[in-house]
C-alpha cells in the first residue's frame, strides 16, 4: 500500500485526488449530516467542491450549499488548510436557455459566493456554464481582473464544449493570461447512455477532449466521477432501476466481468476501482464524490490515504476514449 499523493491542477494548486462535492448540503443532507461530512473528510483531503447554484432545486434559502460551508469555515477556523472550488455564471433554473456569463453575471455570483462562503477569496472558481455568442476574450478578461483583485486565484470551465476550451486556451497564450487551469465535465469510468441524460446543457468526457488533455496537459476534474455507486452497487445487487437504465449498455457490462476478477484479484471493490480509474490518468485528474451515508465517505477516506496496487492499466477501460 502507498500514500495517495496530491494532484497538481496548476503551480501552487495541489488538491487530494478524491474531492467531497457538496451538491445535496442543506437538501438531501441535513445540515448536521454535511456539518459531520465536511469534518470527517478534513482528516484526509483538502478540495471541497460547491456550486453558487447548488440547493437552489428546492424552495428556501439560496446558495445554500456555500452557506452550509461557509459556517463550516468560520466555526472550525480552517480556511488555509482547504481548497474551495465553486462555480458561478450558472443560468437561472427556470431559463436554463438563457445563458448568465456576462461579466456583470461573473461578478455578481462570485459576490454571493464570496459572501456565503464567509471568505475573501475563492482557490478555483468555475465557469458552471458557456455563453458560445459571447467573445470569449470579454469572458477571460473579466476572470483576469478578478484573478488580479484577489477575489479568485485559479479559474476554469465547467460544461464548456471543446471548441470553445480551445479558444479560450489560445486567448489566454496570445494575451498573456494565466486561462484556464481545469475543465470540469460529467466522467466516469461507467459510459452514461446520452438519451437518459435529461440535462442536456450537461458536458461528457469524450474522445476528442480527452486527446486534448492528454496534448496538453490541462488538469481535468470530474463530476458523477462514481456515476451514482454504479459498478458498487451492481457488485451488492442493489443496483436502482434509474441507474440500471441510465447505464445499461454493453461496454459498462463487459467492465464489471473485468472489474469483479480485478476485484478477486487484488482485494480493491469495484466502487473503489472505479475512483483508482482517475489516478490512472495520463494528464491531472481529480474525481469529485457526493456521500449519502457514513460509510461511504469511510470507504472514500480509507482509499484516500491508501492507494492499491492494481496490476492493470485502468484506463483500457474505456477503449471510446483512450484507444
Amino acid at each position: 500500500m502507498s500514500q495517495w499523493s496530491k494532484v497538481t491542477l496548476a503551480e501552487g494548486l495541489r488538491v487530494s485526488p478524491v474531492g467531497l462535492g457538496a451538491a445535496f448540503f442543506g437538501t438531501k443532507l441535513s445540515e448536521a449530516d454535511s456539518l459531520a461530512q465536511l469534518d470527517r473528510y478534513a482528516e484526509a483531503g483538502n478540495l471541497i467542491d460547491t456550486a453558487r447554484v447548488y440547493g437552489d432545486w428546492e424552495p428556501g434559502a439560496r446558495g445554500r450549499s456555500e452557506s452550509i460551508i461557509g459556517r463550516w469555515l468560520a466555526s472550525r477556523g480552517n480556511r488555509d488548510r482547504v481548497v474551495i472550488s465553486t462555480k458561478g455564471a450558472h443560468p437561472r433554473l427556470e431559463r436554463m436557455d438563457a445563458p448568465r456569463v456576462s461579466p456583470e453575471d461573473i461578478r455578481s455570483d462570485l459576490e454571493l459566493s464570496l459572501r456565503a462562503l464567509g471568505t475573501d477569496y475563492i482557490d478555483l472558481y468555475f465557469l458552471h456554464r458557456d455563453d458560445p455568442a459571447r467573445p470569449v476574450g470579454e469572458i477571460l478578461e473579466c476572470l483576469e481582473a478578478l484573478r488580479r483583485a484577489g477575489s479568485l486565484r485559479w479559474y476554469g470551465c465547467s460544461n464548456w464544449r471543446l471548441p470553445r476550451i480551445i479558444e479560450a486556451r489560445e486567448y489566454a497564450l496570445a494575451h498573456g493570461l494565466s486561462g484556464f487551469v481545469c475543465n470540469q465535465l460529467m466522467w466516469s469510468l461507467a459510459v452514461p447512455d446520452p438519451r437518459r441524460i435529461a440535462d442536456k446543457t450537461l458536458v461528457g468526457m469524450d474522445a476528442e477532449t480527452y486527446a486534448f488533455h492528454r496534448q496538453t496537459g490541462m488538469a481535468a476534474m470530474a463530476y458523477m466521477s462514481i456515476a451514482g455507486g454504479y459498478f458498487a452497487h451492481l457488485a451488492k445487487g442493489n443496483l436502482r432501476e434509474e441507474a440500471r437504465l441510465r447505464y445499461d449498455l454493453p461496454i459498462n457490462a463487459e467492465n464489471y466481468k473485468k472489474l469483479s476478477a480485478l476485484s478477486a484479484e487484488c482485494g480493491v471493490t469495484p466502487g473503489d476501482l472505479s475512483l483508482l480509474y482517475f489516478a490512472s490518468s495520463p494528464f491531472p485528474a481529480v474525481a469529485l464524490a457526493s456521500f449519502s451515508r457514513t460509510e461511504q465517505l469511510e470507504q472514500c477516506l480509507a482509499l484516500l490515504l491508501n492507494r492499491p496496487d492494481v496490476p492493470f492499466d485502468l484506463q483500457r477501460l474505456r477503449p471510446d476514449l483512450y484507444p
